[in-house]
């Protein structure tokens, strides 16, 4: 047996095993803070033990039946698709000025002209993404 303590969504803060509660203060101490008693097969299940669930986020605990139920697939955030999108972004500006300045070391002013150009394309497409993206 374990106690173990739940957040308001089900998902598990911290865990003792049943008997090192003594060492933790006591059983009661732990119960009066929030930690409630789990099975060993329950423990299996919010550690991992028993597979990723069916959204490949793990186990949580339901709050009505107190068992184990598939924890909710994660929603990426906007902010995250924005980062993520910035990066993409980034990476393409920053070899494109790389390839700005190998030109201009060699004179090319012509090639100079193109990438710059085809530096502006890029961030113009990411400005009309993020756009979208914001505004979805």
């Amino acid at each position: 047996m374990y106690l173990m303590k739940f957040d308001e969504e089900g998902q598990k803060i911290a865990a003792v095993p049943q008997a090192l509660a003594n060492d933790w203060g006591g059983e009661e101490k732990l119960k009066s803070e929030g930690y409630i008693e789990i099975s060993d097969e329950d423990w299996n299940y919010y550690t991992g033990n028993m597979g990723d669930g069916d959204n490949g986020t793990g186990y949580i605990r339901d709050s009505e039946t107190g068992k184990p139920i598939s924890a909710p697939a994660r929603v990426i955030t906007l902010e995250e698709r924005a980062n993520v999108l910035k990066s993409e972004y980034e990476a393409n500006v920053k070899a494109i000025d790389e390839a700005i300045q190998i030109a201009k070391n060699n004179g090319d002013t012509e090639y100079v002209t193109e990438l710059q150009q085809e530096r502006q394309n890029i961030l113009d497409e990411y400005a009309k993404k993020l756009e979208e993206l914001t505004n979805a």
